[in-house]
Order: structure tokens, then sequence, then C-alpha cells
């Protein structure tokens, strides 16, 4: 998280023109029309087989249809039908979806009226005939709303969410938009809201000529409507999180096309025209960052890549295909060039494969600031892919040591399942980052960029867990990776280290004492390096830590003056300080009240 019309390609695209199936007509907008007897598909695309890990059903696909009806400011209000196609894994007498809020008009099943009822966020469908197990069906919701009103990236995502209306944008013009993360896709829409269960997604708008409306995935036409509208429509054959769907539109955009990259991808990025200077500093290295990603971890599956600055969170959101970038970001290059990075290593974690829970965000997060460290090691060199690994370091340590003791999850916190909000913290950033990091440090680089490529292909629009990770990693490498997942995901917290030395003349004694608060029984077992140095002579020697407390007598070439724990930062640990344990050059000894502890923290 932190309107190019390129094709999809031939395997997943419906060219303008071609015929429609199962719920939608020539120009894309849904029907009524129960799905062909012979040949259930969405948009041309076969239903296939269902993923019966999921209970009830696996939606297939979301078709929307929604106009701006009362375009007052402060009491704007729409109207929608979302047409979902779904497959029973199970038999059903009825369904239930998650919608929050809006006044439903008519519900049909297969284009038969449909009884609903509600209950809190839950609409439950009575399907008018039974369902059999692997049968596919069409449920069309005909519904009205309001927008909310948002106050745009000074809200939380507590408060925030849905489809919304911003009066005023910072280039004070109106802006609507939809914002769907975690899980409030179902404040405007009746659908499935877990990304376990991901859908293709086609969108048609109409909203008032002049406006500039996006949606995920590639433009299929753009025509008039009279009253002067302009209705807009967009399919995304490309199965996603629901909380992916994005909607906007917008009177004050900038379209700019970059050169494409290697895969034929020529990434746009929307700007206000106050920041279109910035905005071209901000992605000029996106085809490179494009280029980087498919190299190493496979094809970019998506087709179409846009940015839009918008006010989104004060961050970035991974919206497929139309990333929001916040704002507030474009005064700030640096940082936003790093969100653009994370957002779109986005399109491999996070979105085409999806976490099985939310317990498993860090296999989104995390992996995507590591694909971040990365394409910055690589593409700005050493010294700057160092002071990526650093601030990862300490955002993670700092996130560890913040709060309460008793409030810090593991990197995949256990079950059962937690609500989002909950995991949502740097650790799963951060931290997860350092994880897969020591696991390519295990595993070696290339291995382990080896098996990201083939986790993508075999995942692709599919979701997956850490446990899934772990056995697979174990299957191809033919490693054990019991300690590493126990240790560093499935229990909290980090080596923090207080390191005594007595110099001797050929060697040190070296005590290591385990100072964490909590992380495993009986304390880490890693093997930390440290640097030893006497004047320009340095030598790194491995102490192992086997419990809380280490004594090892280490050989040297000469009598040490010095050490420095973790020279080469290989591991997600650090050390404590005070007036007896100096920090290394250049971090510095901050004291944390969450646990009681002072550490040296990168710079």
């Amino acid at each position: 998280m932190d309107l190019g019309v390129t094709d999809l390609g031939a395997e997943t695209s419906m060219a303008p023109g071609d015929v429609p199936l199962d719920g939608a007509t020539g120009d894309g907008a849904p029907t009524d029309s129960p799905p062909s007897s012979t040949a259930r598909m969405f948009r041309g695309q076969p239903l296939g087989m269902p993923d019966r890990t999921l209970q009830d059903v696996d939606a297939v696909g979301y078709d929307l249809d929604l106009a701006l009806d009362d375009a007052s400011p402060g009491m704007e209000t729409y109207r929608a039908t979302l047409l979902g196609v779904f497959i029973a894994t199970r038999a059903l007498t009825e369904l239930s979806l998650d919608l929050e809020g809006n006044e439903l008009d008519g519900v049909t099943v297969d284009g038969v009226e449909a009884r609903a009822t509600r209950a809190g966020d839950r609409l439950t469908v009575a399907l008018p005939s039974p369902v059999s197990d692997g049968q596919g069906f069409v449920v069309t919701t005909r519904y009205h709303g309001s927008f909310r009103q948002s106050r745009g990236s000074s809200s939380g995502f507590n408060t925030n969410g849905g489809l919304l209306a911003l009066q005023q944008t910072a280039s004070r013009t109106r802006m609507f938009m939809s914002l769907d993360w975690p899980t409030r896709a179902r404040r405007w829409l009746p659908v499935r809201d877990h990304p376990r269960d991901g859908a293709m997604v086609a969108v048609r708008a109409t909203f008032p000529e002049g406006y500039t409306v996006v949606a995920n995935g590639r433009l299929v036409s753009n025509t008039p409507v009279p009253g002067g509208l302009r209705a807009w429509q967009y399919e995304a054959l490309t199965p996603m999180p629901v909380y992916d769907l994005h909607l906007a539109a917008f009177e004050g955009w900038r379209d700019t096309a970059l050169p494409p990259a290697a895969n034929g991808v020529a990434i746009h990025h929307l700007a206000y025209a106050a920041s279109a200077a910035n905005s071209a500093r901000i992605y000029a290295d996106a085809p490179a960052m494009m280029d980087f990603y498919t190299a190493q971890f496979g094809p970019y599956r998506w087709g179409t890549m846009s940015y839009l600055q918008e006010p989104a969170i004060g961050g970035g959101m991974e919206h497929a295909t139309v990333v929001s970038m916040d704002e507030s970001l474009y005064a700030n290059v640096p940082v936003a060039r790093e969100v653009a990075i994370h957002e779109l290593a986005h399109h491999w974690n996070g979105n085409l494969v999806r976490i099985g829970t939310w317990n498993d965000l860090w296999l989104s997060e995390g992996f995507c600031d590591y694909f971040t460290a990365r394409f910055i090691e690589d593409h700005d060199g050493a010294e700057a892919g160092r002071r990526g690994w650093e601030k990862l370091l300490r955002l993670g340590l700092q996130a560890e040591h913040t709060p309460a003791s008793a409030a810090v999850l593991p990197l995949r916190a256990a079950d059962p399942e937690r609500g989002p909000l909950e995991v949502f913290t740097s650790i799963v950033y951060k931290k997860g980052a350092w994880a897969v990091r020591m696991l390519e440090l295990t595993l070696g680089r290339e291995a382990l960029t080896r098996f990201l490529r083939g986790w993508f292909d075999r995942h692709a629009f599919g979701h997956v867990t850490t446990a899934m990770l772990q056995q697979e990693l174990q299957r191809e490498t033919g490693r054990d990776l019991t300690a590493f997942f126990d240790q560093w995901v499935y229990a909290p917290f980090h080596p923090a280290l207080t390191v005594d030395m007595t110099p001797e003349d050929s060697g040190a004694m070296v005590t290591v004492q385990q100072a964490q608060p909590r992380g495993p029984g009986g304390g880490f077992q890693v093997a930390v390096p440290v640097a030893f140095t006497n004047g320009s002579a340095t030598q790194r020697v491995t102490v192992n830590l086997r419990g809380m407390r280490t004594t090892e007598r280490v050989s040297l070439p000469f009598r040490p003056t010095g050490f420095t724990v973790d020279p080469d930062l290989t591991l997600y640990a650090t050390t404590t300080c005070d007036a007896s344990h100096r920090c290394r050059l250049g971090w510095t000894c901050r004291a944390f009240t969450g646990s009681g502890l002072s550490l040296c923290l990168p710079p």
C-alpha cells in the first residue's frame, strides 16, 4: 500500500466489438440476462474451476454500472447496478454478501427476482432455485446511495473509505474516488469483501463532461451521453482482491505517458497541474522499475499501469493498474519515488498473489518493501541500498519497542484471523522485508529469486499463506527452515544484544547477553557476525548464540581495541547502549519506554 489504453494481451483481453458472453452487452454494460447454459463466462473469460477453499462461492467477476445522480456539492448521490458472477463451492439456497449502507432497489439471480434481507453489513439473497455445487450463477443488485464526504488524507482508515467525494483537493477542485482497503468496498459495492476471494472487474461510470474517469484495467470506450454526460468503460480481466477495485473522477489531471518499458507497457502518471514538474521526476525511473521486476520476478500480467495523484490516506494504495498516490507526497520527490517503487511491487505481491488471511499481510507488504530495497540497490548503487536497509531496520525496531510489549505481534500473527487494522503496523512492512532479506542471505540471492519467479507463476491470481511459503521453500531448496520461521516469523521481537569484550593478545573473550523482553523461549539462536579491529586491521568472527547468555573466546591475529556487531547488516537485530556500551559511528542511542531498553538505531 505505502490510463493507459494498452491491451491486456491476447490471453486476457476482449477487444471492443467482440461478441459478449454472460452478463455483458456489446458496450460492456451489465444486463439482467442469465448466463448461457452452454458457455458460462465473464466478459469472454471462461469461469473455469472454482477455488474450493472458499466458503459457499468463488467470486469470478464484478461488472459495475454507476452514474452520478445528484451532483450538488456536499450532497452527491449515485445509482448503481452490480452484476456479480459466482461459482458455488457447495449446494446453496442463499448467498451472503457484504454491503453497508445504501438503499436496495432490487435483486435478481439469473434474471429472476430474488428476495433479499439485510442485517448489519450482511446482504442475504434467497436464491429462487437451489444452486448445485460447481454451478455458476449471476446476482444482479440495483441500489442507490450517497457519496461519503471525505477529508482526504487527514482521515484514517478507521473512518474513511468507500465511495468518496472530496470537495476541495490540493488543486482546489472536487474529486470523486473510491478507497476500499481494507474492508471498505462493502460501503458502496455488494461483494465478498475479503482479499482471499479475488475477481475480475469491469466498470461503466457516467459523470459530467469535463471529468476524466479512471478505473482498473484497459479503457474499452469513452462515449457522450445525453444531458452533458460521458460514460467511461474499463475492464480488468485479471482477478484482484476486491480492495483493489478503484474508481476516480476528476477535472484537473495532466496525463503523461512515459516511454514504454521493455515489456511494451507505457506507464502513465496523472497529476495536478501544479505537481507536473515533480511528477515527472518521481516517475522518471518507472520504466526501469518495471524492467527490473519483470527481469527478476517474472512477467507483469496486468496490461496497463498508471499512477494517480489523489488524496489517498497520506501514502500510496496499490489499486491494480491505477495506483493512488497521496497528493501530499508530490512535495517530496525521494519519498514519493520510494512509495511508487513499493506500489508497483504489489502487482506481484498482494495483487497478483493475494494473501489468504489478514494475518499473512507481511506476504504482501513485507515482500514489497524487500522488492523496493532490491530495486534501489540495483538501480541507485550499493551505498543507497545500504541506507535503504538501515532505514527499514530502524523503522522495524522502533515499531517493536514503541508500544507496550504485550501489543507487539509476531510477523505472522497466530490464528484465528485478526482484523486488518490490528496487523497493519510497520512490523509487517519493515521486519517483513528483513525476514525476506535474511532468507536471501540463508539461501542465496539467486536461489531465492528463482524460487520467487516460480512462486508467482504457480500462484498467479490465487491466494497464499505463510505456511505455504515455508513448505514450498523447503521443498524447492531442500532446507529445513523450521527454526528460521519459528524465530523470525512466528515469534515477536528481535535480538537486542548487550556485547562485552575482554581483549587478549591473540583474541578476545566475548560475552553476548540477549536483553529483549520477548521472543522465542530461551532466546534467539543465531550466528552473530562481529568485526574486531585494531587500527586499520579488521577480522570478522561469528559468535553463535545458544541461549540468553553466551561467552566465547575468539582467536584473532591481533589484540583488538574495538568491535562492531553485524557490520554488514545481515541480521534483524541491534545492540543495547549506555555509558559503557557506545553505538557504532553514525548510529544513535534511543530509550524506549515500551520495552524499557535503550537501543542503537541506524540513521
